[in-house]
């Protein structure tokens, strides 16, 4: 436990490091801080001796001056020093999530096939704000109570030194809570940020599946799911709770015994003579001011304690390598003319594999159309084309380049990518046709958006352009934001174009206007169009029948409806009932 924690105090170091200067100055505040508190309680022994007893009109003048001016400088160091350690916390977690959410944004697919959304927005909000809390503890407070008790100690040291060793005898009592605590804050903290993580991921799923929640008459349902885990969480929270609201009585009860002891010793002190009143007053003074800095400790360490378990956290996805990286010597790839070739490619997840030896060259400017059944790894096939996973033997090559020979920003740049799950942002739309651009030219958009069927309704949006069209463009329809995605691919311009299903959930209207703005998407591009409507590739020049993640069939339409093979069973499987434009045709 020392260990980890010894080292993740180290890695929270890094992000320390670069604000020196102001934790330098912050800590210099520190010093005339703590002399200040334990000034006030020195000041204790001449209010008592001198003007009390020995009736000395000039201390009685110097003396609330003295302690005025120690309050007034005391209110300045500590107003600097929680000024620019806050700073310094604050900045450190702003940079903490950066770090966190550039890392997220740079690792691989699969990554997010294993984590859920609720989970990785948990991670960067509620894990990221209990490290605030830690460094903030550290940072702010356990430095400046530290300080404070040297102070305060030098000054029970200076008074009496025997009365400070009898109220140091409790000091192993007073560790040994604080660290029984911190341990069992951590363990009910990392059990906590579970919690909230399956409750995120709760969340995201049924608000983003809203429609089939209710489509099903299943909201009775999700209510009772989410209060089970809202109780888990708050029972949780009820027995760090518990800890905390404990650790206060004991030390106070702790904190007693030490004052017993030091009342009995300091005042038969007194009575034989050998300390005076004045004395005994100052120190007790300096031990009664030494409480609250030694509960801030307790209460600070179990504070860290819990923001270490956060760092855990934060630490397991920072060192989550991606698993698709530019090589050390990856070169920039050249604009491409659009040959892709698969070479011999098979491919794999966790070692279950799904393609296997697939040979295909295809022209630049080609239509291919990929059909077949579900799982037969049509879209796994796509999706090593813009690297989105990286093949498990043989090669992909674009333009004679293997992919992974070239930079993923330079690969991806050439590549426009339609899905069938429209992902639109909740900006512009403008901003939506012209993403990934910050200084588009107007009138690109708008060719952009005319040449997707897009422009009129655009145009009747409140504020045309500048509307912004909500979560996943829910102020749209469907018809609708798929033309918005092939605006944003047309805009894109890139020599590549995959379309990933890009029509299936569409009605036939919807499809007809979306099908016109598909034709002038891949004009003079290298098109790969995965579909389950054969009106969508009748216009392909080759068509690649999969079938348990291989190529069985290839050739026109009216070449493997010829033939008795895999492509004409899968018409008359599926395509029969799902396009009746195919009797026109026939």
């Amino acid at each position: 436990m020392l260990k980890e924690s010894v080292a993740l105090y180290l890695r929270l170091f890094q992000f320390v490091k670069p604000h020196g200067r102001v934790l330098v100055l912050a800590g210099i505040c520190m010093l005339p801080l703590s002399l200040c508190s334990s000034g006030l309680a020195y000041l204790v022994k001449p209010a008592l001796d001198n003007i009390f007893f020995k009736k000395d009109l000039q201390m009685l003048r110097l003396v609330p001056l003295a302690i005025i001016g120690l309050y007034i400088v005391r209110g300045f160091f500590d107003y600097t020093h929680s000024y620019l350690m806050g700073y310094v916390g604050n900045r450190i977690i702003a940079d903490i999530r950066d770090k966190l959410y550039f890392h997220i944004q740079a690792l691989s697919l699969s990554f997010f096939a294993k984590n859920p959304t609720g989970v990785l927005m948990a991670r960067i909000t509620n894990d990221v704000n209990l490290l605030q809390s830690s460094i903030s503890n550290v940072v702010i407070n356990v430095f400046k109570d530290i300080f404070t008790i040297i102070g305060l100690t030098g000054v029970m040291l200076y008074q009496d030194w025997k009365l400070a060793c009898i109220a140091s005898l409790i000091l192993p009592w007073v560790l040994i809570p604080i660290q029984r605590f911190g341990k069992k804050s951590r363990r009910f903290s990392t059990r906590g940020q579970e919690k909230v993580g399956k409750i995120a991921t709760l969340l995201h799923e049924t608000i983003t599946g809203c429609r089939i929640v209710k489509a099903f008459g299943m909201e009775e349902y999700e209510a009772q799911r989410f209060s089970e885990e809202n109780f888990r969480l708050f029972r949780i929270r009820l027995k760090r709770l518990r800890i905390r609201a404990l650790s206060s009585p004991l030390m106070e009860f702790i904190g007693g015994l030490a004052g017993a002891a030091v009342v009995f010793y300091g005042g038969y002190s007194v009575i034989k003579g050998t300390s005076t009143p004045g004395t005994f007053f100052s120190f007790v003074t300096a031990l009664l001011l030494l409480y609250d800095p030694v509960r801030n400790l307790s209460t600070s360490y179990q504070d860290i304690q819990e923001g270490l378990a956060a760092a855990v956290r934060v630490f397991q996805v920072l060192d989550t390598a991606p698993d698709i990286n530019d090589k050390k010597d990856a070169v920039m790839l050249p604009p491409v003319s659009g040959a892709v070739c698969f070479d011999q490619v098979t491919f794999g997840y966790d070692r279950h594999p799904v393609l296997h030896d697939i040979n295909l060259e295809v022209k630049p400017g080609e239509i291919i159309a990929i059909v077949g059944m579900t799982g037969a790894g049509k879209t796994s096939l796509i999706n090593l084309i813009p690297r989105f996973y990286d093949v498990t033997s043989g090669s992909i090559r674009i333009d004679g380049f293997d992919i992974r020979d070239v930079t993923l920003h330079s690969l991806r740049s050439q590549i426009s990518l339609v899905s069938q799950q429209t992902i639109l942002f909740n900006d512009s739309a403008r901003n939506n046709i012209a993403y990934g651009n910050p200084d588009p030219p107007e009138e690109k958009i708008i060719d952009a958006a005319r040449a997707a069927h897009a422009h009129q309704f655009i145009e009747e949006l409140p504020e045309g352009y500048a509307t912004v069209i909500g979560e996943s463009g829910i102020k749209l329809s469907g018809g609708q934001r798929q033309r918005m995605a092939i605006a944003r691919a047309l805009f894109k311009n890139a020599p590549i174009l995959i379309l990933d299903e890009a029509t299936s959930s569409l009605d036939s209207r919807s499809e007809q206007e979306v099908q016109q703005a598909l034709e002038n998407l891949m004009k003079n591009r290298t098109t790969f169009i995965v579909a389950h409507r054969l009106s969508t590739i009748r216009k392909a020049h080759r068509i690649m029948v999969f079938s348990q993640g291989r190529i069985v069939e290839q050739g026109t339409h009216e070449e493997l409806f010829s033939h008795d093979g895999e492509y004409r069973k899968l018409y008359a499987y599926y395509f029969q009932e799902k396009d009746k434009n195919l009797s026109r045709m026939m």
